[in-house]
């Protein structure tokens, strides 16, 4: 978990937060796109329903239980999504 602002997020890659219950108790997850397509999660985390097929997010919201390391240096590395 990292505290991060949106500042601290690379270009080309938006937070998300779980819609799932308790989502704010959980980390944010980043995808590699932008808010109209947020394409895929940065780990597999990120995929939060359909058994792991899926995922249900509120777009460009930081958890206050902040943001996934995993993604986050991921998307400092410029890398892809996960699928």
């Amino acid at each position: 978990m990292s505290k991060v602002s949106r500042s601290d997020i690379p270009d080309g890659y938006i937070p998300g937060m779980s819609r799932l219950e308790n989502g704010n108790k959980k980390v944010s997850h980043l995808y590699k796109g932008d808010f109209e397509n947020p394409g895929f999660p940065m780990c597999r985390r990120g995929w939060n329903r359909d058994d792991g097929s899926g995922y249900s997010i509120f777009r460009n919201v930081i958890s206050g239980a902040g943001v996934c390391g995993f993604c986050l240096n991921r998307a400092k590395n410029g890398l892809s999504g996960v699928v």
